[in-house]
Formats: C-alpha cells, sequence, structure tokens
C-alpha cells in the first residue's frame, strides 16, 4: 500500500507542476486551477490509505470540514481590493500549521520513548524556526494591509534593529543547539519552546520594521516562506510530496520576491532590513517652485474627444476608491468612440504582484490590452493623452532623471512622454512612499482632483452625452471642493495639547480659524479646543455649533492663558473689548499661527521673540511653493475664493450681461473681461468669467502662465519686449522700466476696449506695483468696473480707494478696492483656512508627536522665529531658482546612470573575481554539497536531491508565468502550501495504543483545521480571479 501511496504522491507532484505551467498564459490557466484541485484531492485521498492516518475520519472530517468551510465563506465573500489581505492571512495559516505539526512529531516520538536523531531533530528545529517566523509576520502583514495597524515601519532602537535581529538569531541557533544534542528531553523541549517564542518576535519585528511602500515583496516574501515551511515538515515527516510542493512554493515566492525587487530597484536585502517609506532622506528634487495645473472635467472631455490613442496607467487610489468598474466602463465608451485604449501595468502598482490585473478582469477589461510597462513604454512618445489613475511614485520621471530621489534607477511608466497626461488625486500630496513627484509640474500634466470614482462617473457622464447616450449630468469638480470624509466614529483620544481660538479683532474680518465641523479632526488629533465666546458668528458659526462637535467655550482670557496653541487668520493685534493688545496674552502660548507678513513688518516678529523665548511663531503667509505644502497653502486657497468673489462683485456693478444672448428685440454682445495677474487668484476669476459666457484676455510677466491662462479658455497677451518675470517662491519679480512702459501700453489698448478689469499683482513684501494708472481709467467706458485686488497693499490701481467702492467722476468708471473679498464669503473661507491648519498640525506630528522640526523644508519655511530669534529670511536673501535651461543640459549626463539596461562594460577591465565568479559559485555549492553527504545518511540525501530538483523545476516553471497573473499565482501556491494537511493528517494518531487523543493528535488536529482553511479557500479565490479574465 505504501508503494502506491508513494507513486499516486509522484503523480500529485507532477500535477502541481502542471498547475504552475498553467498559469504561463491566460488561456491554460483555468485547466492549471483544475490540475491543483485534481492533485490536492488525490493526495488527501491517498493520505487514507496509509497506516500512520489509522483511518482517524472521525478527527479528520470535522476538522476538515470546518476549515474547509471557513476558508470557502472568505474566498467567496473577498473583495477582490481585498486580495492582499486575504493572500497574507493564508500564509500565517500555513505558517502555524507547519508548526503545529514539527511540534506534534516531536511529542509523539517522546512518547514512543523513540529519541530522534540529529537530523530529525534538525528537521524539526528549521520547520519549526521558518513557520514560527512566516505565521507572525503573515499577521503583521494582514494588520499592516488591512490598516489595523500603521504602514509606517516600527525602527525599534533605529539603526540598533539590526543588532537585535542579530542577538535574537544567535539566541535561536544557541537554543537549537541545546535541542539538537541535549540528553535531557525536558531540556531539549524548553529549549525549542523558547526558541519558537523568539522566532515569533522575530517574524513580528522583521515585517513592523518594513514600510508599506514595501508590501508586494514582503507578500511575496511570507509566500517563499510559507513554502520552504511544507519542505521543512516534509523532510521531517519523510514525504516526498511536501518535499516537493514545498520547493515549488518557495521557488515561486523567491521569484516573485526578486521580481518586486527589481521593479523597485532595490535589493531583497535592503527590504528585509526595513525602514523604507519613513520619511525618506533625500537630495533636491526637480519640481522646482512649479505649479500644478487642474483642469475641469467639461475641458478634459474635450481632450478626449479629441485624442485617437489613450493609455491609463491604474495604482492602488484606484483601489482604494473602487474605481475599476467606472474604469472598465470608460475603457469600453472610449473604445465604442473608435479610440485606442490600453492599459499600462506596472509590477509593484498596488499591494500584491498583479493586483491591478486582477481588479481590472473584475471589472470585465479584456485582458488583451491590458499590457506590461516593459510592454509600453516605448508608445507612450504616440500617445495622445496618459490617463494616472491613484499612481503616484510608478510614474515618477525622477527615476529617471534625479540622482538623489530614494528611486533612482527604478523603472517607471514613461507618461510624461505623452502629449498630454492626466492625473487623478484625492488631494495634492506625496505617494505611498513619500516622494516629491516633479510629473505634477510638467507642462503636459494636467491635474484632475477629487475621489477617483466620482471623477470618473463625471467623465462617463459628461463623455455619454458627447457620444449621444444622453449620460447624466456633470457636476463640476474643484481642488476646493476636495475635503476629508466627514465620518466619524465617536471615539477620540486624550488631549495632550491645547488649541485656542480667539475671536478676530481686526475691523472687517469675519474669518475664525476653525469652524464646528473641523473641531473633530483637531480632537482626533489628540488636541483639546477652546473657542472664545462669540469667535466664530461674524463667520455664521454659532457657539452652541462647537459645543456640538466637542469644542469648550470660554472667555477671551481664558483661552489664551490656556491654550498651548493659538490659531488665528490674523495677527494678535489691539483688542478695543479687552482695551489691551493681543501680543500681551503670549505668557503661557508655545505655538503661534497666523497670518504674519514677515517681509511688510520684520520689525513686528523681532519683538516677539524676544519678548517671548520660548514661543514659536509660524506665519500662513509663508508656506514654501512645494507639492507636499500645497494643503497647507491657504493663500492659495483664499485666492481662489478672492477670484470668485472678485467676479461676483464686478457684475453685481456692471449693469449687462456677461454672456451673449440673442432676442427678438436684437442682439447682447458677451462682456469683455481682461484679467491682470495669473496667479492663483486671477486663474480663479478666468475660470468663473469663462463660465460666465465672458470674452476673456489676460497678462502676467511669468511666461509659464501663459499656458495655465489658455488652458482654462482665456487669450494670453504678452508685451512684445522679451523679460521674464518669474520671480523667488514662484511670485513674480519687479519688471525693468522699459518692461513697465510697453506694459503701460499694452493695459492702456486692451482695458479701452474692456467692459471688466480684475487686477491681482502683488510682490511679496512690496506696496503693490501701478499697473492702472489715472490716465488708462480714463479711457475706458462709462460704466466699466475696475477689480483691484491688491487694495489691501495700496492697490493696482491709481485711483483705488481701500476699502471702498468709488465712481470716477470723470469716466464714470466704477473702482472696486474692497481689502475683504475673502471675508465676504467667510463660511467657506473658514472651512478651508481651517483645512490648511490642520494639516500644518498633522504636519508637526499632533499632539502625540508634536514637534518642531526645522530641518524640514515646510516647517523652516513658515516658522518666521523660534527660541527667541528671527528665523525667517527675506526673499531677496534667498538663492534664485535655477535656469530653466539647466535641467535639460544636465539630463544627457544622468541618464546613463538610471537607464535600465547598463551599458556592457569592456571585458578587459574586469577583474578576476569578475570574471570568473561562476566558477567560484560552482565551487561554493560543491562545498556545501559534499559537507551535506559528509554529515547525512544515503536517505536524507535522497530528500535533498529531490528537493534541489523541485526548487530547479520550479524556476523554470514560474519564471514563465505572465505578470498578469502574478496574483492567481500567488493564491494557488497558497492552497498547493496547503498540502501541509497531509502531515496534519498522519500526526492524528495518538503515540500510545491505550489513549485515542492525546496532545500530539491535538496539535495535528489543530494543524490540520488551518490547513484545509488555505487549501479550499486557495483554490476557490484562483477559480474566482481566472473567471473574470476575458478576451475581447
Amino acid at each position: 500500500m505504501q508503494q502506491i501511496v508513494e507513486s499516486v504522491y509522484m503523480l500529485c507532484s507532477l500535477l502541481f507542476i502542471l498547475a504552475l505551467g498553467g498559469l504561463s498564459q491566460h488561456e491554460s490557466s483555468r485547466k492549471g486551477n483544475f490540475f491543483g484541485i485534481i492533485s490536492m484531492t488525490l493526495a488527501i485521498g491517498s493520505t487514507f490509505l496509509l497506516d500512520e492516518f489509522n483511518s482517524n475520519f472521525v478527527y479528520f472530517i470535522p476538522a476538515f470540514s470546518l476549515g474547509g468551510l471557513i476558508g470557502l465563506t472568505l474566498a467567496l465573500k473577498v473583495e477582490m481590493i481585498m486580495m492582499p489581505q486575504m493572500v497574507a492571512a493564508l500564509h500565517s495559516f500555513v505558517g502555524i500549521a507547519a508548526t503545529l505539526v514539527g511540534y506534534s512529531k516531536y511529542l509523539h516520538e517522546n512518547e514512543l520513548n523513540e529519541a530522534m536523531g540529529i537530523i530529525e531533530k534538525s528537521e524539526t528545529f528549521v520547520g519549526v524556526f521558518m513557520g514560527a517566523i512566516t505565521f507572525t509576520g503573515s499577521v503583521v502583514a494582514f494588520a499592516k494591509l488591512q490598516g489595523l495597524i500603521s504602514g509606517i515601519p516600527l525602527l525599534i532602537c533605529g539603526r540598533g534593529r539590526h543588532m537585535l535581529n542579530i542577538v535574537s538569531l544567535i539566541l535561536i541557533f544557541g537554543l537549537g543547539y541545546l535541542f539538537l544534542f541535549a540528553e535531557d528531553e525536558t531540556l531539549a523541549f524548553q529549549s525549542l519552546m523558547a526558541m519558537t517564542g523568539i522566532s515569533f518576535f522575530v517574524g513580528w519585528h522583521l515585517v513592523m520594521a518594513i514600510g508599506g511602500a514595501d508590501m508586494p515583496v514582503v507578500v511575496s516574501m511570507l509566500n517563499s516562506y510559507s513554502g520552504w515551511t511544507t519542505s521543512a515538515s516534509g523532510f521531517l515527516l519523510q514525504n516526498n510530496l511536501l518535499i516537493i510542493t514545498g520547493a515549488l512554493v518557495g521557488s515561486s515566492g523567491a521569484i516573485l520576491s526578486y521580481i518586486m525587487c527589481r521593479a523597485m530597484n532595490r535589493s531583497f536585502f535592503s527590504v528585509i532590513m526595513g525602514g523604507f517609506g519613513q520619511g525618506t532622506t533625500m537630495g533636491p528634487v526637480n519640481i522646482g517652485d512649479g505649479v500644478q495645473t487642474p483642469i475641469k472635467c467639461q475641458d478634459f472631455v474635450a481632450e478626449l474627444v479629441k485624442a485617437k490613442s489613450v493609455v491609463i496607467v491604474p495604482g492602488y487610489g484606484m483601489a482604494v476608491a473602487r474605481a475599476q468598474h467606472d474604469v472598465g466602463e470608460l475603457a469600453d465608451v472610449l473604445r465604442k468612440m473608435g479610440k485606442e485604449v490600453h492599459f499600462c501595468i506596472h509590477p509593484v502598482a498596488g499591494r500584491l504582484p498583479g493586483h491591478m490585473n486582477v481588479l481590472l478582469a473584475e471589472a470585465n477589461v479584456p485582458y488583451n490590452i491590458v499590457m506590461e510597462m516593459s510592454e509600453i513604454n516605448k508608445d507612450f512618445p504616440h500617445t495622445d493623452i496618459s490617463m494616472i489613475i491613484g499612481a503616484n511614485d510608478i510614474v515618477n520621471p525622477d527615476a529617471q532623471e534625479n540622482p538623489n530621489s530614494p528611486i533612482a534607477g527604478m523603472p517607471v511608466c514613461e507618461v510624461w512622454k505623452s502629449k498630454m497626461v492626466c492625473v487623478f488625486k484625492r488631494g495634492s500630496g506625496t505617494g505611498y512612499a513619500g516622494i516629491e513627484n516633479p510629473l505634477f509640474v510638467k507642462p503636459n500634466t494636467r491635474m484632475f482632483f477629487g475621489s477617483a470614482d466620482k471623477s470618473i462617473k463625471d467623465i462617463l457622464g459628461e463623455l455619454k452625452g458627447k457620444a449621444g447616450d444622453n449620460g447624466p449630468a456633470v457636476k463640476e469638480v474643484k481642488k476646493e471642493e476636495v475635503v476629508e470624509s466627514e465620518a466619524d466614529d465617536g471615539v477620540y483620544p486624550d488631549p495632550q495639547m491645547i488649541i485656542g481660538v480667539p475671536k478676530e479683532v481686526l475691523q472687517g474680518e469675519r474669518r475664525v480659524a476653525i469652524t464646528p465641523k473641523m473641531v473633530r479632526k483637531f480632537r482626533k488629533s489628540g488636541f483639546e479646543v477652546i473657542i472664545e465666546k462669540g469667535a466664530g458668528e461674524a463667520a455664521g458659526f454659532w457657539d452652541s455649533e462647537y459645543e456640538k462637535y466637542g469644542a469648550k467655550i470660554n472667555r477671551t482670557d481664558r483661552v489664551w492663558r490656556k491654550a498651548d496653541i493659538i490659531l488665528k487668520v490674523r495677527k494678535p493685534s489691539f483688542n478695543a473689548e479687552l482695551n489691551q493688545n493681543e501680543q500681551d496674552l503670549l505668557e503661557n502660548v508655545k505655538l503661534l499661527v497666523c497670518y504674519v507678513y514677515p517681509a511688510q513688518d520684520l520689525s513686528y516678529v523681532d519683538n516677539l521673540a524676544k519678548r517671548y523665548p520660548k514661543l514659536t511663531i509660524a506665519a500662513m503667509d509663508c508656506v514654501p511653493r512645494i507639492t507636499r505644502a500645497q494643503k497647507l497653502d491657504s493663500l492659495s486657497s483664499m485666492a481662489n475664493v478672492a477670484g470668485y468673489r472678485a467676479v461676483v462683485e464686478a457684475f453685481n456693478i456692471f449693469q449687462k450681461c456677461p454672456k451673449a444672448q440673442i432676442t427678438a428685440a436684437g442682439k447682447l454682445p458677451p462682456a469683455k473681461v481682461f484679467i491682470i495677474g495669473c496667479g492663483v487668484a486671477g486663474l480663479a476669476a478666468i475660470g468663473y468669467c469663462r463660465n460666465f459666457g465672458c470674452i476673456v484676455k489676460a497678462f502676467d510677466t511669468r511666461s509659464a502662465a501663459r499656458e495655465q491662462a489658455e488652458s482654462l479658455g482665456a487669450e494670453f497677451v504678452e508685451v512684445q519686449l522679451k523679460e521674464e518675470g518669474q520671480g523667488v517662491g514662484g511670485y513674480a519679480k519687479e519688471m525693468s522700466d522699459e518692461f513697465k512702459r510697453a506694459q503701460d501700453q499694452l493695459t492702456k489698448d486692451i482695458a479701452r476696449v474692456s467692459d471688466i478689469v480684475i487686477t491681482t499683482a502683488l510682490i511679496p513684501g512690496k506696496p503693490a506695483p501701478k499697473l492702472i494708472k489715472e490716465e488708462v481709467v480714463r479711457v475706458m467706458r462709462p460704466g466699466s468696473v475696475i477689480v483691484d485686488m491688491a487694495a489691501e497693499m495700496g492697490g493696482n490701481c491709481e485711483l483705488t480707494e481701500p476699502g471702498n467702492a468709488i465712481t470716477d467722476p470723470q469716466s464714470g468708471v466704477v473702482i472696486i478696492g474692497y481689502t475683504d473679498l475673502v471675508s465676504r464669503m467667510a463660511p467657506q473661507s473658514s472651512e478651508l483656512f481651517a483645512n490648511n491648519l490642520w494639516h500644518l498640525l498633522d504636519e508637526l506630528g499632533g499632539a502625540s508627536k508634536f514637534h518642531i522640526n526645522m530641518k524640514d523644508e515646510i516647517v523652516n519655511n513658515m516658522v518666521v522665529a523660534n527660541a527667541g530669534e528671527v528665523t525667517w529670511i527675506p526673499l531677496d536673501k534667498r538663492p534664485p531658482p535655477p535656469p530653466p535651461q539647466a535641467k535639460p543640459a544636465a539630463a544627457p549626463q544622468a541618464a546613463p546612470v538610471f537607464h535600465a539596461a547598463q551599458p556592457l562594460e569592456d571585458a578587459s577591465h574586469k577583474s578576476f573575481i569578475q570574471e570568473y565568479s561562476w566558477l567560484l559559485n560552482i565551487a561554493l555549492l560543491a562545498t556545501v554539497f559534499l559537507s551535506i553527504g559528509y554529515s547525512a545518511d544515503v536517505e536524507f540525501l535522497g530528500f535533498f536531491l529531490i528537493f534541489i530538483l523541485a526548487i530547479v523545476i520550479g524556476y523554470m516553471v514560474i519564471w514563465n508565468v505572465t505578470p498578469a497573473l502574478h496574483t492567481p499565482l500567488m493564491s494557488v501556491t497558497n492552497a498547493i502550501s496547503g498540502i501541509i494537511v497531509i502531515g496534519a493528517m498522519l500526526e492524528l494518531t495518538p503515540a500510545s495504543e491505550d489513549v485515542k487523543f492525546d496532545e500530539g493528535s491535538a496539535l495535528g488536529f489543530t494543524s490540520l483545521f488551518f490547513a484545509s482553511i488555505n487549501v479550499v479557500g486557495g483554490f476557490v479565490v484562483t477559480y474566482r480571479m481566472l473567471e473574470m479574465f476575458r478576451k475581447k
């Protein structure tokens, strides 16, 4: 009977190889999974015939049935976006099952008074060691992927964690020595238990130290561990099928880990050492002072209609938004419109190898239009539009262009070579690895802000309308509308710091630093919020609303006295109600955050710094113009609101229709608007005027503003005299006298025929430049309107009266000089400002990890006073931005360093070791095998030979698996590694005939339960995935 079972086991091994080989192509993948199911069924069925099983069906049936039912339920209910978590959980079941089998075998041998030999003990040691590491490592991976614990690396003792791992391994092998050679079996068992506990710790510590950016490698690495664990159990039980199957699974995981590491240009060793993604130290990033350019839904759809070829690059953000079905429908609509559509898949997109392929298959995307990065990169220069949906680091050009980037040399999707790139993101932050992406500020890139599912739905609605399908109406998505969810579980940490929000005392200021709904977010970050009584009333927020969300209402003096942090809109000034200057109330305050404008009055900052050495002052007007800081940039968010309000105020005065109309009585021409200054406020004004149907002309001294203005539908006008107006920090600089004269003439010519002129020109730290002279106003038509958005700084118009709207008696032109445009929309402005403040405190670590890190670029720019000293540096003393032409000049030198295929080295320059490394490797392997042969018996060598051959076969088979099927490959190898169920079955029989069930049997029963979850769950979920792949 033993010979028959061994023959069946050999057949099962062959079928398992065919199962993995079947995944080499989509067409044969279902057959491969079927081979695996047949093989597992034959393996379990033939094991029933072995004497060691002893017909223990009374234990087998309930354990396998219960575990199989759990596995079936998990496999049928799991969503495809949760597949990484599912795979990690299945890994843990294999690990604990193998560990329990090792203990069960050891206990049974001791019960029979048959002392294990050194070889058997070594096999037990390796199986338990690998199983314990796999179990706890997989549990941690599952928890990180599920969001139960933070994805940030836990670095115990900093770099000393490596020493901690080394000490742990020394202890493990020291205990292993005791286990192998101790004559006292009690001591040996205690050594095994202690070794298991330390192994549990090592598995936990290794994965906890690995950042979320490396999760694809971690999951495939654990897949490999589960295979080696199964092989070790096979050696222990002298079972060829376990040895072969484990080797196949182990080599599969190892190869996938190698593929993932190569895709990230990182070594496997560096991943295991952990720490990546914790806030990476890097050199300067190639984004300069670039500004992200948003795009509207209607404008993007217009581009799609014109395009002939579209490439979609999905990332994990698509999975989080559950947008794969909408993306699949979008691809289908575009193809029906005659567009050439392909998907580009990066090897590490998502949390699992091939994760994006599975999600697209779930959305019925034909697999023949889903291409690997290496296949489609060459086509990007001929692509009209590349759509980046929820991806970031995998499309970062710094991988090829910036030698200081942490991802330098990493293969990436070269989307920036397309004619147009549209990036779909929830916000303007960095990717999972925390690295800035210069793609977002490239001239051909447009940013579509919002949740991916909603954005794609809006595009579909508009696109179907264009295609005549009467799709749903599109609601325009704007960047300022993208705010965090208001969902709240009502659980808040104990407050560790107190935020005080005083009432604004500057005349005309209606805003408040924190709105009621934002109170919850600050409380979630560990802050207690105290609001001065009546602080939000001018913005329409009542004290009862603040109390509803958990804030405390207090009188003025107590707010200042109790607070660690004061959040204000305007800097402290004289409070008439208290008859006291707010500067006198800062004695107990650690951090003051507000608009400071140090360039206008640096002595104000200096006086406060000297008076309160323990006070740190952060200026909301000093946020650097970098991608990572855009979530804090209140000047931009306020300018957007001000731009809208300026248009509203203009048409409130202008007594004509903004849009062209045709009536029975005649035609009405559209309003003509001239906007001077194309910063955030100017661009917002352009957008709203175009929405009103106006004809818009725009001017800016910065050449980079041209494309932004034109993208919003304005006609960009220029002075014939060429002079670049880009200054430090992304702002305009003061121009030459010759340029100013030419600009004055241009302004006069356009203003003469304009109905509305909106000016936004400001240079930080200086009075507003006079761009509209009195003579320009005189040539404008009566009833025309000038909105001077720079009125607070003196105004761009010579006739502006700050704070008032006046009518010039000679020309009849109305000049609006309101200085409170933003405050006239106080509820929305306050909401945006409060959100900016929350992001700032989040950058500072929240309440629990609050820290002023002056080495951080954002903090260093914003903090104007710290530790009794003024830290702000005037803009004119900062180094100027690099010239635009410097980057292309440097590229040819940098490119060879990061090109994926390095030039072949001249053989004459190779050292002896490089030339004959293959020979040294053969010598090393020969030494290892001879050592094993010298110390081991013939039977072990036979098993070892089978093990090596299985690894070689696994290597040859796995390399042929198409990358699109890497996720099904991992799930089917999970199921196959469940073959440990055979080892558990053989341990159900008690050591003594006098008992029906002993400790070893209990461990075997438990191991059988866990392994059966793997077997059923793995094959069923693989079947579900493969059924989704189709060709069309």
